[in-house]
């Protein structure tokens, strides 16, 4: 499942961001996946949350953080 992840992520960046290379994209897609994954197993263990209020405010704290700027 992760791999796929990753696939699904890396696939998203290199359409978004051509101009970048293939290692920092690859990078990119790996920890974002993990971020996925994590937070998904944390809903799993701690969250009383439904899914979609736990992936709602989780996929707002990515894009906080990410800023949407690949430098």
């Amino acid at each position: 499942m992760k791999k796929e992840l990753e696939q699904i992520i890396l696939h998203s960046l290199a359409k978004k961001y051509q101009n970048q290379s293939d290692d920092k994209l690859r990078v990119l897609a790996t920890i974002l996946s993990w971020m996925i994954y994590g937070a998904s197993l944390d809903w799993k263990e701690n969250s009383s949350k439904s899914s979609e209020e736990y992936l709602e405010e989780t996929s707002l704290s990515i894009r906080q953080l990410l800023k949407n700027e690949i430098s």
